[in-house]
Parts: C-alpha cells; structure tokens; sequence
C-alpha cells in the first residue's frame, strides 16, 4: 500500500543527507521520480494536470516531470510551484538544506518529519531503529475535541507533519514553513464587475476543462455521485466533457428515511451511467483499525466511515480515474447564514451578550438533550465561526477527562484573526482561514486523499481546480454568494450561487428543489445494537488509553450517560449525533493507542471487542 520515502537527516553536520539505499528502488517503483543537476537532486510524487502547459511556457520539453519541475525553481525559486496544478509532494535536496513542498490541499503524499528523519508515511517513522512512539497530549485532546490534529501537531510527541499548501525548509539551523498562497493576495485580488451569463460561460469552461485533464484519455471513468449540486454537476458535465464509459457509485443507509439513493439513481438514469450502490448498516465499523492506519493520527468525522465504504467499492473495479466533488462548497464559501447572523451581531454590540452566554453554558447542565443543549450549540455556531465546530468534546469535560492541570492549551487557532470591518472582509477571512485551510486541508480533501491511496484509488477532484480556484478569487461575492447580508441572515441566502444557476438545468427538477442533506452518517447506525455497545464500552472502559486519565470516572460515567440516551427517544438529532461521535472518538483513540503506543494490533475491531 505504501512506498515510503524514508531520510535520516544529520543536522548536527550540516544536515547531510543519507537516503536508505534499501529503499531507494522501492520509492521509486511506487511513483516517485527523480532529476539531478550537479550536487542537487529533487524527487517529485504528483498528478499534474497541466505538464503540457508547463512545458510551453518554459520553453522547455523534457519527457520527466521531476525535470521540468527542477526547471520551474531554478528560473522561479521554489514558490514556482504556485503554478502546479494537481497533487504532488515535491522533496529536493541542496548541499546545506532539504525544502519539501506540499500541493494546495494536501492531496499528495504526507511528509512526517522528526529533528532527525522523515518519511512520507505514519508507518513509516517506526522503520527508523531509535523511533519510539510517545503520546502527545496537546495533539490528543485537540483530537478528542474537534476530531483531526491540524498540522504541523500531530499526536506523537517530537513529530511534525507539513501542511497542505506549505514550504518546509531544513537547514543546520533547524526548520521553517512558508506558505505557497498567503491570505493578504486573495484579500488584495480585484473582483472586477462580471456580467452573469459571462461568468457562467467561464465557469463552465473552467469546469469542463478540469474534468478533461483530469479523465485524460481513459477508457472509463468514475463518478462519485451522493445525489446533490456538486457530485451531480461532475456527472452533468463529465458527459459534455467525455464520450467514454460512466460509472457512478453511491453510498447509502440502512433504513434511513432520509436516503439520497433515490437522487443519485434518477441522475445517473438522466445520463446513461452504469450505477453501482453500497448500503451501510453499521458493520463497517468492524473496519475501524483499517481506517486509522489509511489516516495516521487519530481522525473522526461524520463522513469518514462512507468514505471508506465508497473507496473500497471503487477499488474493487480499478478504473483508471474516479472523480469526486468535494471541496466545492468550502471554495464557494460555506456557512452563509451563521457569517452573516455574526456580522450583524457585531454590528449590533451583541457579540459581548453572546460571549458571556458562551462562557455561562460551558458546563454539564447545558449538556443534556433539551433546549439548553440546542441554545448553547447554536450560540457557539454564530459567536465562533472563525474556530473549527466542535463535535467532539468541550474544554470542561477534557479538563474533567485529564484533570485541569494536565490539559494542555491549544493552538491550533493561534494564527486565525477574529477581527474584521466589513462583511466582505469577514466572509473572505473565514473562507481562507476555516472553509479552505481547515475543513477542506485537514478534513475533507485529507480524508478522501488519504484513502484513496490506501485502496490504490485514482481520485480526483474537478472543483479544486488550480484555474477554478483563481477564478473563484476573482469573483464578485455577489456571484458566490445570492443575497444580501439581512437574506443570509434569515437563511434565504443561496450558498455557490454560479455553480447552482450552471447546474440546475442539468439536474432532475426532483434533486434541485430539495433541501441539502449533507455527506455524513448517521452515526448511532455503528451502535445500534445492545451487545455490540456494552462490547464498545468494556473496551474503551479498559483501554490503555483510559489508565492514563484522571481517576474522576469521566469515561464510566459518559458511558452510562450515551446507553440512557441509546435507549431513549431523543428531542434533538444532533444532540444524539455528537454524543455518538464523542463516543466513537472515545474509541478511536483507544484503538490507536493500542495500535501505535501499545503495538497492539488486530485486522478488526471485533478482535479488539472480544
């Protein structure tokens, strides 16, 4: 599954490179090319999408990417690779410095590095002799809270990851990121005035233009189709695009009223598709181990589980590529409604009433499933849009689990600003700072990239497009976002607003007058048997990772808590949703733990369970 690119780096001399002979030829082998020029080397893992435009505009025709992109930083320095457009992890070695760069998103190769080695995988850092794993408490409760580890924290203490979109420079003096787009150029941009029906003619070339680099000339091709605007756009218009085979694969839920199937079906019976279906029930679960290894740190979130149900779906038929439309939504600007409700707070002197709120509310008695539960989550929704939402736990049940000496402070937000004048420069901050570098680097492009090279999945994704994501900059908020900052208020703002007015025509009449649904699983699905979560919490209540918390009970008396909620009738769905992901965090760390700390290792959770 994993080539790994593994270097010691001796940085007490002068940061001499060693890379292991052993594994050389294997890295190679697994998509890694490599161009030398004198004492300098650089080795690139990608899927670029415009070589061909690359070559013209340098004037220079070599066969070898890593060549070309070798060219691309000697004429233009290593931010040259702005220009990329694609999934690469670039890693190129001069006498006193190694830089590795990292594609916008994250879509290439990870890059773990410690003060002495790196490698482009998780498992790699246990094939260097005096690696040992240790925990990191900061990365762990910043797990626990909002399900990921943003980068470069990780949950190993002494390991560094790079960020998605970022430049890392290793010297004798030790390491420092730059970023490839910084946020002041998207804010300085000219959004010239765009009459409609010009933007969408450009749109749609961009869009198309996208899906025929990024099919090529393959004789099939997959569509990942959940029944909404963006996967059935990539449908829609991947049949303008290409005149070859489409397949198109779906994910659905056992008994679950709420099912997209029906919509999914109805678009790809529109256009002709060859449709595959898969319909969870909550035994996917099982598959738990396997999902922490395709991610390295501890990962949850409500979508992972259907990723990796579609991923291996698709794995089975090995189609040359399969396209995905995740993203678009986070590059258009999402959240419309809570932006807007903020902004007008501010303006209206109410943030300070909301803070206290916030401050009054962080406690057990609005924990429960009732009102007080669904004030508190819609306060925090408005007041803190700049912070990633917490679905996990809240920082007064970490410092009950770890004890309040020992929860670390986080800083995972450090660099986000929380200021802003006008309502543009709020919706451009969050759209950068949350939508783009957070949910989309560290959550939804990260988890679909990371198992797809798992299960050897070629996927790619039309919206993220290099030229779609410079048009999007360029745009009127007005083309982005429909409606003003009163009608967004009352939700009867239209979120991607270009994208719909393109795609609408397109779509049965059944799937766009319909409210959105969202990628999530309802999560109690992996709970929803009495045996299988007194199995779940004797296992978690037992871990390895429990001993070390505080000796409060935390962990027995949240169990008791989710079994009278299992059993009950809920009054708000999403009181039960993050109560069953607080829960299956639980279980994820504990499975990690035993995994990565403990060497403790099983195909399946039920091995873990028994």
């Amino acid at each position: 599954m994993y080539g790994l690119f593994d270097c010691s780096l001796n940085i007490e001399q002068n940061l001499t490179i060693e890379i292991a002979p052993q594994r050389r030829k294997n890295t190679f082998n697994d998509g890694y090319q490599e161009a030398e020029r004198g004492h300098r080397s650089l080795f690139l893992s990608e899927k670029l999408y415009n070589i061909k435009e690359l070559r013209q505009s340098l004037n220079y025709f070599t066969g070898n990417s890593a060549d070309l992109v070798f060219e691309l930083i000697d004429r233009e320095g290593v931010r040259g690779c702005r220009r990329l457009n694609g999934k690469f992890t670039v890693i190129f070695f001069e006498k006193d410095k190694t830089t590795i760069i990292r594609d916008r998103n994250g879509e290439g190769r990870m890059i773990y590095f410690t003060k002495d080695f790196f490698t482009d995988s998780y498992q790699g850092l246990f094939k260097f002799r005096n690696f040992k794993a240790e925990p990191d408490l900061k990365g762990i409760t910043t797990f626990l809270k909002i399900g990921y580890i943003p980068a470069p924290n990780t949950a190993l203490s002494g390991v560094s990851k790079v960020p998605a979109g970022e430049i890392l420079s290793l010297t004798k003096e030790g390491f420092r990121f730059e970023k490839l787009f910084e946020y002041v150029e998207i804010l300085q941009t000219d959004r010239k005035e765009t009459p409609l029906e010009e933007a969408l003619e450009n749109y749609s070339q961009l869009l198309k233009d996208s899906l025929t680099l990024r099919i090529g000339d393959a004789s099939s091709v997959g569509v990942l189709l959940s029944g909404g605007y963006d996967s059935g756009g990539n449908l829609a218009m991947a049949s303008e695009a290409y005149s070859g085979k489409i397949k198109t694969y779906s994910i659905g839920f056992k008994d679950n009223q709420a099912s997209e199937l029906p919509y999914a079906r109805m678009m790809a019976n529109q256009y002709g598709a060859e449709h595959h279906e898969y319909i969870m029930d909550g035994t996917e679960i099982d598959f738990l181990p396997e999902i922490i290894d395709s991610l390295g740190d501890p990962f949850s979130e409500s979508g992972f589980m259907l990723n990796h149900a579609v991923m291996k779906m698709v794995s089975t038929e090995e189609l040359p590529v399969t396209i995905g439309g995740d993203g678009n939504d986070q590059y258009f600007g999402a959240g419309i409604q809570e932006t807007a409700l903020h902004y007008k707070m501010k303006k209206s002197g109410l943030i300070p009433f909301s803070k206290l709120f916030d401050r009054l509310s962080d406690n057990h008695i609005f924990d429960n499933d009732n009102i007080l539960f669904r004030m508190h989550f819609q306060n925090q929704k408005v007041l803190k849009i700049m912070e990633p939402e917490t679905f996990g736990f809240h920082d007064f049940q970490l410092k009950k689990m770890f004890s309040s000496d020992g929860f670390p402070a986080q800083t995972y937000l450090e660099n986000h600003p929380f200021n802003f004048e006008t309502y543009e420069e709020l919706f451009l901050n969050r759209n950068y700072h949350l939508h783009l570098r957070h949910s989309v680097n560290e959550v939804i492009l990260f988890k679909a990239s990371r198992m797809s090279e798992y299960f050897n999945v070629n996927l790619a994704f039309s919206y993220t497009d290099l030229k779609i994501s410079q048009f999007l900059q360029q745009l009127p908020l007005h083309l982005r976002v429909k409606g003003s900052v009163e009608e967004c208020m009352k939700g009867k703002g239209v979120s991607k607003f270009l994208h719909k007015q393109l795609v609408k025509p397109m779509l049965p009449d059944a799937v766009t007058n319909r409210p959105k649904q969202g990628g999530f699983s309802p999560l109690e699905i992996f709970f929803n048997t009495p045996e299988q979560r007194k199995a779940i919490y004797r296992y978690i209540s037992g871990s390895a990772f429990a001993s070390i918390l505080n000796k409060n009970n935390f962990i027995n008396q949240f169990i008791t808590r989710y079994e009278a909620l299992a059993t009950g009738k809920p009054y708000w769905f999403w009181h039960k949703q993050i109560k069953s992901n607080q829960l299956i965090n639980l279980l994820i760390i504990a499975l990690w733990w035993d995994r990565v700390i403990e060497n403790r290792k099983y195909a399946r959770l039920s091995a873990y369970l028994s």
